[in-house]
C-alpha cells in the first residue's frame, strides 16, 4: 500500500467573494493571510423511531437530513482585509471612509483550499465578530460565520490570488478614550453579534436564508485599578463617550500610516468590583455595552486603509 500523502496547513489557501444573488457562482478575488478556520459541515441521518421487534436498526429505514454549516475563522487583520470585512460585519457599504451600521448584512461566498480538495461556501454571513487584543501582540479578528451550502471541488481549482501583505496592526497601535479621557488599556474585545437566525430549514435540506436577529455589541478591557481609573468604576447609567482608535504610523515625509476609528455613542457599564487575586497587580474589568443615543447609532467605524 501506498503511503498517505499528508496535506499540511501552511499549504491552505482562503478566499472570498460578495455575492449579488444566492445560488449565483461566483469566482473568489480576495484572499487572505489566516490564522484558522473552522467551517464544518455538519450532517445528519434520520430514521424512524417506531417498534420493530428487535434493536437492531435497518440501513434501509433511513434518510439523509438537512445540514448546518458554521464555524470561525480567524485572522490577524490588516488594513485591507478591515476594509473588506467591515461591511460584512456591520451591513452598510463604505461611505467614503465610514462604515455605518445597517439592519441587514451582505452575503458572500468563502473557498477554502484544503489541499486535497477545495471546499467553497455559498450564502455566507457574519454571525458574530470579535477584534481582540492584548499588551505586546497582533490584534485578532474571530470571525464567526455562518453558510448556507458546502460543495466539494477537485484539488488545484483555487485560483491564483496574492492576500495583503500590508502591515497588520498590533496592540501599541491603540488608542482608547472612555469618560472623555485617554486611558491606558492591558487588553481589549470587541464583539459584535448579529444573531443570525440559522434553523430555516423550510421545506428544504439547507437553510434557506439566515436573517438578522437582534444585535448586541460589547466592549470589555482591562485597566490597571489606581487613582487614575477609579472614574471608571461605578459609572452614571447613562455612560458615555466612547474611542477606540488604531493608528499604524508609517512613518515618511509626508507621514503617511492607516487610522481604524470605533465610535460609541454611549458605553453603559454595569459595576465589576476589583478584586485582589494575590501579589500580582490588581485590576479592573470593564464589560461595557453599546447603546444608540438618539439618532446618533451605537457604534460608527471610519477607516483609512490607504497608506
Amino acid at each position: 500500500m501506498a503511503p498517505t500523502t499528508a496535506s499540511m496547513g501552511h499549504q491552505s489557501r482562503l478566499g472570498t467573494k460578495n455575492e449579488s444573488v444566492y445560488g449565483t457562482a461566483v469566482t473568489v478575488d480576495e484572499a487572505f493571510v489566516f490564522v484558522s478556520e473552522s467551517i464544518v459541515k455538519r450532517g445528519m441521518i434520520v430514521e424512524r423511531t417506531g417498534l420493530r421487534g428487535t434493536r437492531s436498526h435497518q440501513a434501509n429505514d433511513a434518510r439523509l437530513g438537512p445540514y448546518t454549516v458554521s464555524g470561525q475563522l480567524v485572522l490577524e487583520p490588516t488594513p485591507q482585509d478591515l476594509a473588506i470585512w467591515l461591511p460584512r460585519i456591520l451591513g452598510a457599504a463604505a461611505d467614503g471612509n465610514t462604515y455605518n451600521l445597517a439592519e441587514t448584512l451582505p452575503s458572500f461566498t468563502l473557498v477554502v483550499d484544503r489541499v486535497a480538495r477545495v471546499f467553497t461556501y455559498a450564502g455566507c454571513k457574519v454571525n458574530r465578530a470579535t477584534l481582540s487584543g492584548t499588551q505586546g501582540g497582533l490584534l485578532r479578528l474571530a470571525l464567526d460565520l455562518v453558510a448556507q451550502s458546502e460543495t466539494v471541488g477537485a484539488a488545484g481549482t483555487f485560483p491564483t490570488l496574492a492576500p495583503s501583505l500590508a502591515p497588520p496592526y498590533i496592540f501599541s497601535d491603540l488608542e482608547l478614550t472612555l469618560a472623555s479621557a485617554v486611558r491606558e488599556v492591558r487588553e481589549f474585545e470587541l464583539a459584535i453579534d448579529n444573531s443570525l437566525v440559522t434553523d430555516r430549514f423550510m421545506n428544504s435540506l439547507t437553510i434557506v436564508n439566515a436573517p438578522e436577529g437582534d444585535r448586541a455589541i460589547a466592549l470589555r478591557t482591562v485597566h490597571a485599578w489606581a487613582a487614575e481609573t477609579t472614574a471608571l468604576y461605578a459609572q452614571a447609567l447613562a455612560g458615555a463617550a466612547g474611542v477606540l482608535k488604531l493608528t499604524n504610523a508609517l512613518g515618511g515625509t509626508p507621514p503617511t500610516g492607516y487610522q481604524t476609528t470605533f465610535n460609541f455613542a454611549t458605553l453603559q457599564v454595569p459595576d465589576r468590583s476589583p478584586n485582589v487575586p494575590g501579589r500580582s497587580e490588581l485590576l479592573l474589568n470593564l464589560e461595557m455595552i453599546a447603546r444608540r443615543v438618539g439618532t446618533t447609532p451605537e457604534l460608527s467605524v471610519t477607516h483609512d486603509a490607504t497608506p
